[in-house]
């Protein structure tokens, strides 16, 4: 029924009032499973709290304006995005703080209910927002036309790469303070397992040798200088201009394009203050290099398919280049690549544009192969443990079941399992991370009995179905869930020193004082999740959910050539998956690509910004 040719508003507005007080009650419920008497939206006590009232009126007024609107293709897609959010929504809340979704059929049912009544608010929303780029898409062709001609713009365009030392300037300069209050950088996560191979001279393929080789070569130097930690502050340093000059010419690239002033000053901004930048600057994990080149190859990537540039050979180059350092840096990434490169070629028409982009493809794959080869061969290094982490998924749908259903498996199966996973990990079992099972499993046993293993996790997946999807719901949740979270959900950004064992320790000095009482108190308390707004953006979620609507908008607009660009955040999200756990800084290469997401959303298409983009020089008025 289309709603909007009934002449009478009065069966809108009752249908309205009712899926708008539906999609309240649903949310309370799901809020109810925080627990009794909590403040997080009224918890159990939503009814009696002013936030139910103004949630019931905003999404009375949304529903009215969607029933209302006449594009139906717009409505289709707002649903589809609707209901995904909806879904996240129910099945995070309950398994996260149920930790039982599929409890019983009766439950699975109700859960239904319960997401089409979210998505009765969710899906105007989607629409509202889907609205927002066509509004700012005029905004920005009128907006070129405006730009002034003063002496320092005429020398700019003159002199494209100033602007790029310029831009690259300014934010080195900006991460500086962390870098003094940290010196000689945030040593966490996995680097002195890194650095102790170096020490040990015993590399395993486990970290990406190239990182482990860069940290190892600074330490080297100041081991050979006598300040071990003077050294490795060339390794912080090196990975700050890295990150740095991938985020000065991506503004280069909106300077080219002619992006209002207003957006790349806002991008600066971002990429200068936004604590989140200078804290990953600075610590030794490799998937702050991976997010630079990562972001570099993007770029390359949305010059060939969105803005169909005409690329010579260094734009060719540049794009091998930064996909080979960038599968080096993480070897997930090389499955991203490779996948969406073969959308890729089957997108792109011509025939010489399909040759040229396959033998770039092929080079980037080819040259990552060889110079990953390479690094085993120089450091002697050997693969420790490749199979417990590919196979981290299938051992944690495993564990759950013989943590939580012992009573009904099988006795055979499950010795079958602790072949596998050692018994005394079992009662371990963390449903967001899965280390704590897939750390100890049985390696050998994994290479050399792959296929009796798939077995085992095809036999007891057909007996306990719910618990295997359970599994990867709660392992994968901190990515998706886009409301509150737990501590596992997510790993914190952390400021902490962690010792590598060995005589030659590095020791931190703290240079800026100022800075570090500033940075302690949102990374090493971990405060930041206390402060409105920007502790969520210190979250996976609105990322990944910005990743997904862009390409629901991409096909609402019949945007191809964003559609399959976003191909390449949208399988790199999937090797990640099937990780561990859904930590923050496995998607910060997605996290940077924010700035080039929201242009590809809000720039006209091509014709339109080929009329908008900057001459060299512009007349003077």
């Amino acid at each position: 029924m289309q709603l909007y040719k009934i002449k009478s508003p009065w069966p809108r507005r009752l249908l309205t009032a009712v899926l708008a007080y539906l999609s309240t009650l649903s949310l309370a419920r799901i809020i109810s499973l925080n627990g009794e008497g909590t403040v997080y939206f009224g918890g159990n006590y939503f009814g009696y709290n002013l936030t139910a009232i103004l949630l019931f009126a905003v999404t009375a007024w949304l529903l009215n304006r969607f029933f209302t609107r006449k594009d139906r293709r717009l409505k289709v897609v707002s649903s589809i995005g609707g209901i995904l959010l909806g879904m996240a929504i129910v099945y995070g809340g309950y398994a996260h703080y149920a930790n039982d979704i599929f409890r019983s059929v009766s439950e699975t049912v109700f859960q239904f209910f319960l997401i089409m009544g979210i998505s009765a608010c969710t899906t105007p929303v989607c629409a509202e927002l889907f609205q927002l780029p066509g509004r700012i898409q005029s905004w920005y062709a009128a907006r070129w036309e405006k730009q002034p001609a003063g002496r320092f713009y005429l020398f700019m365009a003159s002199h494209r790469y100033c602007y790029f030392l310029l831009m690259w300037g300014i934010l080195m300069l900006s991460y500086i303070p962390v870098f003094l209050s940290q010196w000689p950088g945030n040593f966490v996560f996995d680097a002195k397992y890194q650095l102790r191979e170096v020490c040990n001279n015993i590399y395993k393929t486990h970290h990406p040798l190239l990182h482990t080789l860069l940290m190892g070569k600074a330490y080297q130097l100041g081991l050979k200088a006598g300040n071990v930690s003077a050294g490795y502050q060339l390794y912080t340093l090196l990975q700050m201009l890295i990150l740095t000059s991938a985020f000065a010419y991506l503004l280069l690239y909106f300077y080219k394009k002619g992006v209002p002033r207003c957006i790349r000053v806002g991008t600066l901004l971002w990429f200068a203050l936004f604590p989140m930048h200078p804290a990953f600057a600075i610590s030794a994990t490799k998937d702050v290099l991976c997010a630079a080149f990562f972001l570099y190859y993007a770029i390359f990537l949305f010059r060939l398919l969105v803005d169909g540039e005409q690329f010579t050979w260094p734009g060719y180059a540049g794009m091998i280049l930064t996909g080979v350092l960038l599968g080096l840096m993480r070897n997930n990434a090389v499955y991203a690549i490779a996948a969406s490169g073969i959308i890729v070629l089957l997108y792109l028409k011509p025939l010489k544009s399909k040759v040229t982009f396959l033998i770039t493809l092929a080079a980037v794959l080819l040259l990552h192969s060889l110079c990953n080869r390479g690094l085993i061969l120089y450091t002697h290094a050997y693969n420790s443990d490749s199979q417990r982490e590919m196979m981290c998924v299938p051992l944690q749908c495993l564990a759950r079941v013989a943590s939580y259903r012992r009573a009904e498996l099988d006795p055979a199966l499950y010795e079958e399992i602790c072949m596998y996973i050692q018994e005394g990990d079992i009662p371990g079992y963390n449903p967001y991370l899965a280390d704590s099972v897939k750390n100890n499993a049985n390696e050998h046993l994994l290479r050399s009995n792959k296929l009796n293993f798939f077995k085992l996790w095809m036999k007891v997946g057909l007996q306990f179905p719910d618990e295997y999807l359970e599994s990867i719901i709660t392992n994968t949740l901190g990515y998706w869930y886009p409301l509150n979270q737990g501590v596992y959900v997510s790993a914190d950004i952390a400021f902490y020193h962690t010792l590598i064992d060995t005589e030659h320790e590095i020791v931190k000095h703290d240079y800026f004082p100022l800075a570090t009482k500033y940075y302690n108190y949102l990374f090493y308390h971990i405060n930041y999740r206390n402060i409105p707004i920007l502790g969520y953006l210190f979250r996976n979620a609105p990322y990944v959910w910005l990743v997904v609507l862009t390409l629901l908008w991409s096909i609402l607009q019949k945007r191809r050539s964003l559609l399959i660009w976003g191909m390449l955040p949208l399988l790199y999200l999937g090797t990640c998956f099937l990780g561990p756990m859904a930590a923050l800084r496995y998607i910060y290469c997605l996290i940077v690509c924010t700035p080039l997401l929201l242009h590809g959303l809000t720039h006209p298409d091509k014709s339109v910004s080929e009329k908008c983009s900057p001459p060299d020089v512009m007349p003077n008025e």
